[in-house]
């Protein structure tokens, strides 16, 4: 028998006229590493959440689900939410002490942990304190203690920067590698993962629509013109023959030509930061001390950089969230600030009562949740609330923390789009992201922030052209004479 036995499976929300999942069948083989993707709302959380009794969601189940697993490890998209104690060692020493093991073991089991995780230099901090990559990979590390046979992982890296994403897919790959782990994986961010994975299964309304090998996969999604064919790598888009690898890719890469696009006419009425300085206790380390940063008005603005460099605290200063205590921020209008916790910025006891628009509802995709509670919403589905919530305001500059953070790649070219409409109308976007592709897709203008400092602003394709490393998958690819997709001319 698999590992994970799931036929015909069928299961609902309390109170929803929707089933969540509409008939799932899906085998997965001990040992293996299974790709879920879909669009937001799918019912990818659902189906993970339903593998793990302790946290399954409440409501009318039906249908066949076995897990042969005898300890099943779960890792999801909220980053603070799978921590729950207040220092790296008491987090790995948690699952121990919960089954029982003496002192003695408990001691061993947090030594292994920490030395195979890489985590002994951090092993006494308080977990607050850390990067969202680190606390990330604490809480891996703290299922790894757990002695997890199953791994699942619903959005994993959603929350981390490119750098911080990489280490941890590393990780888990590692995991399966070298101790057998079996991995499931929902992802909006897979072109680490494809190339390892075993088999892809694409939901689309609560079913499984084709699971298979990643290749067979991408010609599936690519010849079938689903929608979910924007998930895929964009050099797997890119290329004729859809190359699954980075490496066989770029074997192909001469062959490329490439479009010209225009530069960002420069002007003098966007928001100016100037020379601020900010801490956020007196006597500790300043965050910024001379900041310099200027947003052209009427484009999409990116800002970039690790965990931890400041950017939302940066969007925070501009928006009059927080009080610089020197400098300047000079703009015209009013500011309007999604942050990441978006559910932060719910206060109601429906998705219509959040909005009050059903012109938002439709055009966020949001209409069948009308009367779903906030709370309840997929981390795609909270996102677009969120999104909707900050269009209603009707500001002048839209500052957005991470606004593609758990949507998928369908919704992000959609609220592209919709962001394109808004500067063609006068209005200014910065956002703060880790989404390197689509800064390099769909922004006018980026900046990288590192050490309190701005290093480096120009027009897009400038700005990633400039990049080695800490850039865009086809910029990468063709050496910085193409930063996205859309400035390729010819694919062979």
């Amino acid at each position: 028998m698999a590992f994970i036995e799931i036929k015909n499976l069928i299961f609902s929300y309390p109170e929803s006229a929707e089933n969540a999942l509409n008939g799932v069948d899906l085998s997965v083989e001990e040992g293996e590493i299974c790709l879920v993707i879909g669009k937001s709302g799918s019912g990818k959380s659902t189906l993970l959440r339903l593998l793990k009794k302790e946290i399954a969601p409440y409501g009318k189940l039906r249908g066949e689900l076995t897990v042969n697993a005898q300890s099943v490890g779960f890792v999801n998209q909220n980053v603070e939410s799978n921590i729950v104690t207040d220092t790296v060692r008491s987090e790995l020493a948690f699952a121990p002490q919960s089954l029982g093991k003496s002192r003695e073991k408990t001691a061993l089991c947090i030594a292994e942990a920490a030395s195979y995780f890489n985590l002994s230099s951090v092993i006494d901090k308080k977990t607050e304190s850390l990067s969202g990559g680190t606390k990330q990979i604490t809480a891996l590390a703290s299922v790894f203690t757990a002695g997890a046979e199953l791994l699942i992982l619903d959005e994993p890296v959603s929350q981390l920067d490119p750098a911080a994403a990489e280490e941890f897919i590393n990780i888990i790959l590692k995991l399966n590698r070298e101790q057998g782990t079996t991995l499931l994986i929902s992802s909006h961010r897979i072109e680490s993962i494809l190339p390892y994975a075993d088999k892809v299964a694409v939901m689309e309304a609560g079913k499984i629509i084709f699971c298979g090998k990643p290749a067979e996969t991408a010609e599936f999604l690519i010849k079938s013109k689903n929608e979910m064919k924007a998930a895929l790598p964009p050099y797997t888009q890119a290329f004729k023959d859809n190359p699954i690898d980075f490496r066989e890719a770029k074997r192909a890469a001469d062959a490329l030509t490439y479009k010209i696009r225009k530069s960002v006419t420069k002007n003098d009425e966007g928001p100016t930061v100037k020379g601020i300085c900010f801490t956020y206790k007196k006597g500790l380390p300043d965050i910024f001390y001379g900041l310099d940063y200027k947003a052209e008005q009427g484009k999409i603005n990116a800002i970039v950089g690790a965990n931890g460099s400041g950017k939302t605290t940066l969007l925070k200063c501009i928006g009059g969230v927080l009080k610089c205590y020197g400098g300047k921020i000079k703009m015209k209008g009013k500011t309007a600030y999604m942050p990441q916790n978006v559910q932060t910025l719910f206060v109601k006891d429906t998705v219509f009562e959040e909005i009050g628009s059903e012109e938002l509802l439709i055009r966020f995709g949001l209409e069948h949740l009308s009367d779903r509670n906030p709370f309840d919403l997929s981390g795609g589905e909270a996102q677009r609330l969120a999104l909707a919530k900050i269009m209603s305001v009707n500001a002048d500059i839209l500052l957005l923390d991470e606004p593609t953070k758990s949507v998928d790649a369908v919704f992000a070219a959609e609220f592209a789009g919709m962001l394109r409409e808004l500067v063609n109308e006068g209005k200014t976007v910065i956002l703060a992201t880790h989404d390197l592709e689509f800064a390099g897709r769909y922004a006018d203008n980026a900046a990288f922030l590192f050490g309190g400092r701005i290093v480096a602003s120009a027009p897009v394709r400038e700005f990633f052209s400039m990049l080695e490393t800490y850039t865009t998958a086809i910029s990468r690819l063709t050496e910085g004479k193409a930063v996205s997709i859309d400035d390729i001319e010819v694919a062979l």
